[in-house]
C-alpha cells in the first residue's frame, strides 16, 4: 500500500504551493496487461485511480472529478474514437489544465506524425509497453513534467484575477517596452492619456513609453540602465493627456529576470 503524502509542496516564485493527490482516470474499453500496468503504476505512485470502460462513463467521470491526467486507449478504433473522446473533454471549460495521453499500438510507425493527436487535444502519445516500472517512469515523468507545469499555470492564472481587481493601473511589458498585457485601472489610464491600444488588451506594436517635454532627455536611459541590471526602478514620470495637459505618475518598475536574462 502507498505511504505518499496525500498533498506535496511546490515552490513557485515566492509562492508555496500545496498539490493535492493526483487523480488519473484511465479509458480503456477492455482490462488487460497495459491498463493493468497503469494500475499497478498508480497505486505505486500514490495516485487516486479511476477507470471507464466508456467515453459517456470517461466523461462523466472527468466531470465529476477533474483528472489530473487522463490516460486513453488508442490501439482499438472498433471500440470507441479515442480523438472524439479527447475533443469532448477539451470542451469542458476547465480541462485546459488536465494532462492527456493517447496509448498508441507499438507496431504504429514511429515517425508518423504526431500532429492528428495534437490537433484532437492530446498532449502526449504513448507507444504501448505493459512493463510496470515503465508505467510507473512514464506517471513520474508526467507529474514533475506536463501536470506540474499546468499547475503553476493555475497559479498565475490565480495572480492575473488579483491584478485584474487591483486599484493600480499594472501592465506588463516586455524588455522594450512593449506591452504583453495589461489590467483594468491600465485600461481606465490609457483613455485618459496619449496611449492607443490597438487591440482588446495586448498588441505586438502597442508600446507604452512616457511621452512628455517636463520629461528628463535621458530618463528612459535611466530606467533601462537599472531594470537591466535586476534592480527595480521607482520615480516620476509625466505623461501628456488627450488634452494636451501633463500628468504626474509615481510609478515603479519591476524587472523579472527569466531564460537568457
Amino acid at each position: 500500500m502507498s505511504t505518499k503524502a496525500a498533498f506535496t509542496e511546490v515552490q513557485f516564485g515566492l509562492m508555496k504551493l500545496h498539490v493535492d493527490q493526483l487523480q488519473v482516470l484511465l479509458v480503456f474499453a477492455k482490462e488487460d496487461s497495459q491498463s493493468n500496468g497503469f494500475c499497478w503504476a498508480c497505486e505505486k505512485a500514490g495516485f487516486r485511480c479511476n477507470i471507464a470502460k466508456t467515453p459517456e462513463s470517461a466523461l462523466e467521470s472527468f466531470l465529476e472529478k477533474h483528472h489530473d491526467i487522463i490516460i486513453i486507449d488508442h490501439r482499438h478504433s472498433r471500440s470507441f474514437d479515442a480523438e472524439a473522446l479527447c475533443r469532448s473533454i477539451r470542451a469542458a471549460t476547465f480541462s485546459e489544465n488536465t494532462v492527456i495521453v493517447a496509448v498508441v499500438r507499438r507496431q504504429d510507425r514511429e515517425d508518423a506524425s504526431v500532429m492528428p493527436l495534437v490537433n484532437a487535444g492530446f498532449n502526449r502519445r504513448y507507444v504501448e509497453n505493459t512493463n510496470i516500472m515503465t508505467c510507473y517512469n512514464e506517471l513520474l515523468q508526467l507529474e514533475h513534467g506536463e501536470v506540474r507545469a499546468q499547475f503553476k499555470l493555475r497559479a498565475c492564472n490565480a495572480i492575473f484575477t488579483a491584478l485584474e481587481q487591483s486599484q493600480e493601473a499594472i501592465e506588463i511589458t516586455s524588455e522594450d517596452h512593449v506591452i504583453q498585457v495589461c489590467f483594468h485601472q491600465f485600461l481606465i489610464l490609457c483613455k485618459d492619456l496619449m496611449i492607443t491600444l490597438k487591440g482588446p488588451l495586448s498588441a505586438k506594436d502597442n508600446t507604452e513609453v512616457p511621452k512628455s517635454e517636463n520629461n528628463k532627455a535621458d530618463l528612459l536611459d535611466a530606467i533601462n540602465s537599472c531594470i537591466k541590471i535586476g534592480k527595480e526602478w521607482q520615480g516620476v514620470y509625466y505623461a501628456k493627456k488627450k488634452n494636451g495637459d501633463n500628468i504626474q505618475q509615481n510609478v515603479k518598475i519591476t524587472p523579472v529576470i527569466g531564460q537568457g536574462g
